[in-house]
């Protein structure tokens, strides 16, 4: 029977009630049924004023919100893969292809932004009537000489003939717009790709400090130990046997890494003097050695640009001539092809740890991606704009005459890098995996056994990833509509490599973690931004544009057209804050605040660092107190127990 509530908790005398009321009926210490009765007073009032006006007439919204969100995330692009993907392959594997998607996003917000702001405005825009036609030392932007191709599939390839009559290329933008627009087609071609640019570099670089921040607390005095791994390293997505198996295989996999890893941590404690000389010694040679590889790869890269430059002008037939064209994307891919490979057989002779060998491989293939792409945009500089060369060819033009629309030709050799990084992931797909899977599967010899399946290498597949999406980021200013052709090449990637992973090869026991993929790849792509995005700086605010062609052929530097711009629509005071701003000592001023913030930046980290180590030491002290504190218990029992054993015996 429930028993009354006391007499002063009677209706007639509550004094509290209208103190509680509007607050929260769990902090009152009333019973259960009045704090029952005082919820469903407040939800019935309607004449509660601090009750949103929703919650108290539109009780459906939300859960009819909860549908429209649930409908919307089944309505995602290749959901349904992804979640498939994570069940039979895990989270890690899935990580990559949440990536593609994750570029695809970029390349239509990209697309969408230079379909909006620069294309259409241009057609709507643009006027038609002819300007003179004569042609300077420089030339001039009404007459552009276009390189003539006869076979329409080698223009296709090579981003020449018709195809620079196309909106995908620099030189089809012109300088006269109607003169009753308003809108600035100069500026909005060149601020889109810059502010696009921009805030991808801060987006990404928020999501690389964030990620390595979280690993910084997971090092090696605080590391998962083997226990949780072995009772919580299962991941319960996966439905069916075949992954199952492929499940424990990787877990074993890592178990025996960590031991592996916890063994070369032993060994290394008791190296001599004499074998940590040698290894440091070896360390340093090999090194060495990487980087002479690197060197001459980077030599090759720009000869080939140098002979596919010199060379393109020559009269040949069309196999010559598209081969001369792709030498600098067959060379750049060579390179990418045999040197990653030496560096996995030079990295077991250093003496790291397996995580560390793993670590150093990536960390070198990413340096010799970029550092390709570097080494490319160099050599080219050099060629077209007389960069650290010999300024003879340029002249008084600020550029090599040779090279009447040299940002067209620096947009087709994007283009064609960009094409010939698709074209070899179909080749490795059709000509590699489907024979290598064909093969293994109708024959059983001893050669056929040791080749085996080909390995899902998810390292290597986000790696190349990365480099085509960097190729396309750096073209956006010569080639606006790159980006729409990377949607293409990502879209048909994305059910090449879930094709492959489905039924052409096997998924490596070298798995990452999800939150470590996430980092590499944002890691990654910002430094691949970074390669392309600098450049692109210099080029728009200190090299002199084509007179030939396109939308600054008026300017001396396509920044200026900002400039001027902005001294015509900002007033006099504004403009004379802007020149201090922009001046040297304002600089100067800027870089030592930015030294002070940075300096207390890292001396807040560190002290960070040393309280979060005395914390762990802290609870380290607190367990071992209470070990102590259970056996002395323990001990305490056993000779009480004694004791009574004792005295039952006198």
């Amino acid at each position: 029977m429930t028993e009354e509530p006391p007499e002063e908790w009677n209706t007639a005398r509550r004094p509290w009630r209208s103190k509680v009321k509007y607050d929260d009926p769990r902090a009152s210490s009333a019973p259960m049924r009045e704090k029952r009765r005082l919820w469903e007073m407040r939800q019935s009032d309607s004449t509660t004023f601090h009750i949103p006006w929703t919650q108290r007439h539109c009780s459906c919204l939300p859960p009819a919100w909860a549908k429209l969100q649930q409908i919307l995330a089944g309505l995602k692009l290749w959901e349904k893969s992804l979640v498939d993907i994570r069940g039979r392959f895990g989270s890690s594997i899935r990580s990559y292809f949440s990536f593609l998607r994750f570029l695809m996003f970029l390349n239509v917000i990209s697309s969408l932004l230079t379909t909006t702001l620069v294309i259409l405005p241009t057609i709507f825009l643009q006027d038609d009537s002819p300007g003179s036609s004569s042609l300077g030392p420089c030339g001039n932007a009404s007459s552009f000489p276009r390189r003539s191709v006869h076979n329409a599939m080698l223009a296709v390839f090579t981003g020449e003939g018709f195809m620079e009559d196309t909106f995908l290329f620099y030189g089809h933008y012109r300088t006269k717009v109607t003169e009753d627009s308003s809108f600035n087609v100069s500026l909005a071609y060149l601020l889109t790709p810059v502010i696009f640019l921009s805030i991808c570099s801060l987006g990404l670089l928020q999501c690389t400090v964030k990620g390595i921040t979280e690993r910084r607390m997971r090092s090696r005095d605080y590391r998962t130990p083997i226990s949780s791994r072995v009772f919580a390293g299962w991941d319960f997505c996966i439905r069916e046997d075949e992954t199952s198996q492929l499940r424990q295989q990787s877990l074993s996999y890592e178990f025996k890494t960590h031991l592996a890893e916890e063994r070369w941590y032993w060994e290394k404690a008791h190296y001599s003097l004499g074998r940590r000389a040698h290894i440091l010694i070896l360390r340093l040679l090999l090194n060495c050695f990487v980087l002479a590889l690197m060197a001459g790869g980077f030599y090759v890269i720009y000869l080939a640009t140098n002979i596919s430059q010199d060379y393109q002008e020559t009269p040949s037939n069309g196999v010559v001539q598209l081969m001369i064209q792709y030498l600098v994307p067959i060379v750049i891919s060579l390179v990418l092809l045999i040197l990653p490979r030496l560096f996995i057989l030079l990295v077991k002779f250093e003496g790291h740890s397996p995580s560390a060998e793993i670590t150093l491989t990536l960390i070198r293939c990413v340096f010799l991606r970029l550092g390709t792409l570097g080494m490319f945009f160099f050599s080219l500089g050099q060629k077209i704009l007389c960069l650290g060369g010999d300024m003879a060819p340029c002249g008084g033009c600020g550029y090599n005459t040779l090279f009447q629309c040299w940002e067209t030709v620096v947009g087709q050799e994007m283009y064609k890098l960009s094409v010939f990084h698709f074209l070899q992931q179909l080749m490795e797909f059709f000509l590699l995996q489907i024979p290598r899977r064909l093969i293994v599967s109708r024959w059983q010899c001893r050669v056929v056994r040791w080749l085996g399946k080909e390995k899902f290498r998810l390292a290597q597949n986000a790696l190349d990833t990365v480099y085509g999406q960097t190729l396309v980021l750096g073209g956006m200013f010569y080639a606006p509509l790159l980006p729409l052709l990377n949607l293409l090449f990502i879209f048909i990637t994305f059910y090449i490599k879930r094709f492959s992973l489905y039924r052409l090869c096997d998924v490596s026991q070298k798995l990452f973690r999800e939150s470590t993929m996430r980092i590499l790849f944002h890691f990654v792509l910002l430094l691949g931004l970074m390669t392309v995005f600098l450049p692109l700086i210099f080029l728009v605010t200190s090299v002199r544009p084509s007179h030939s062609c396109g939308l600054f052929a008026e300017y001396n530097t396509p920044w200026e057209a900002v400039q001027n711009s902005t001294r015509s629509a900002l007033p006099p005071a504004v403009l004379v804050v802007l020149s201090y701003a922009t001046a040297e000592t304002s600089a100067y001023s800027l870089l030592f605040i930015l030294c002070l913030v940075l300096t207390s930046m890292v001396s807040q980290v560190r002290q960070n660092e040393q309280d979060v180590e005395r914390l762990k030491d802290l609870l380290s002290n607190q367990i071992e107190d209470k070990e102590f504190l259970v056996v002395r218990l323990r001990e305490e029992q056993d000779r009480q127990g004694q004791e009574t054993e004792q005295e039952m015996d006198l």
